[in-house]
């Protein structure tokens, strides 16, 4: 008996008996026409927010199932990047080939040369046991580069298969998908992408070339931000184009909230200058540290947004960072953006409960 065939959006295997489990489709099975499940036809149609099925352990056990010998196509997001490292790659390289296709240039002010860009990116990967052939900066949205990656990538696969791997929401599928039309040189996107993360959700396989490529899924990492929104806060935390850094001048005792989702308070130092990275829709707002507190219980949902809604304020854990005077240093908080801040002092961050936030040489 054949096996059954799987989505062409989303990689999942089709079955036309239960509405109610994973990859239904009304269609017959047999047939010759692209079949969606109907959870990415959801998505896709209607824009709707439908569930992932894959879990932790099964997308591990998917990765590892992943042979040796092939090329690793890592995609992270420049503007993530700490938020969108695979945790489990290092294991994934050991025996096959790494390339880092560095996606959402875009977001990035384009005054920052290209060079140093990547110099930082492979310090940070470095610091992860990560030791990529090559890093290539494109974005997906504006296709920038897409015609270099073919290219690069036809020519350095040397006739191995392609696995191209990432968190959720990094821009794999999307990527791909403008890969496919240009090959083609069809106005075509068949596998389906959303704002939201989980979307692909097994190993879709297709041709390139003398050699075959594999979407992969996403994984959804614990420590981000995606984990904790609600969809339409979701929306506003992900910028859409270059993001315009914005400034503010802080004394000791002085806090600043990002939204409702990052408090930063400047515990110890000499007054200084703090530049933001986030999306424009999240709110910045300065008040005193003394305040903090109750200025938080009455603005969340407010002035403070996202959340927009009050009821979906968060309980922050607390982080400490120390700044060295002669080293611009980012605050990184994964799904949210980055600060930059030099000069000596002592910083006090609020990120909620299940985030994590990361201190690095300034990337910018």
């Amino acid at each position: 008996m054949q096996d059954a065939p799987h989505c062409i959006g989303c990689g999942g295997k089709l079955q036309n008996t239960d509405k109610t489990a994973p990859f239904y489709t009304p269609k017959a099975l047999d047939t010759e026409e692209t079949v969606y499940c109907m959870r990415c036809f959801r998505m896709r149609n209607y824009g709707e927010v439908m569930p992932t099925y894959l879990s932790r352990e099964d997308y591990l056990d998917m990765m590892l199932s992943i042979p040796k010998e092939v090329l690793i196509a890592n995609v992270i997001d420049v503007f993530d990047i700490e938020g969108s490292i695979l945790p489990q790659l290092h294991k994934l390289t050991q025996g096959n080939r790494l390339m880092v296709i560095a996606n959402k240039r875009d977001l990035l002010p384009k005054s920052v040369k290209d060079a140093k860009l990547k110099h930082k990116i492979n310090t940070i990967l470095h610091a992860y046991g990560l030791k990529p052939e090559k890093i290539l900066l494109i974005s997906a949205e504006k296709r920038w580069g897409i015609d270099e990656l073919i290219e690069t990538l036809q020519a350095d696969a040397k006739k191995l298969d392609i696995y191209v791997v990432g968190t959720a929401n990094v821009g794999k599928s999307t990527i791909i998908n403008h890969m496919i039309s240009s090959v083609m040189q069809k106005n075509e996107a068949p596998i389906t992408t959303f704002h939201g993360p989980g979307t692909t959700q097994d190993f879709i396989k297709i041709p390139f070339f003398d050699t075959t490529l594999y979407d992969t899924p996403g994984l959804i990492k614990k420590n981000h931000l995606y984990n904790l929104l609600e969809d339409t806060d979701l929306k506003l935390v992900q910028p859409k184009k270059e993001v315009k850094p914005r400034s503010y001048q802080l004394e000791v005792n002085q806090t600043i909230f990002a939204g409702g989702l990052l408090r930063m308070d400047f515990l110890k130092g000499l007054p200084t200058t703090f530049t933001f990275y986030i999306a424009p829709e999240v709110t910045l707002h300065r008040t005193k540290m003394i305040n903090a507190d109750q200025f938080y219980e009455k603005h969340v949902g407010g002035i403070l947004k996202p959340p927009q809604d009050p009821k979906n304020a968060f309980e922050f854990k607390v982080h400490q960072f120390p700044l060295k005077r002669d080293q611009k240093t980012d605050i990184v908080v994964p799904g949210l953006g980055f600060f930059s801040v030099k000069g000596t002092g002592v910083l006090r961050i609020h990120t909620p409960k299940t985030i994590d936030a990361y201190q690095r040489e300034s990337l910018i």
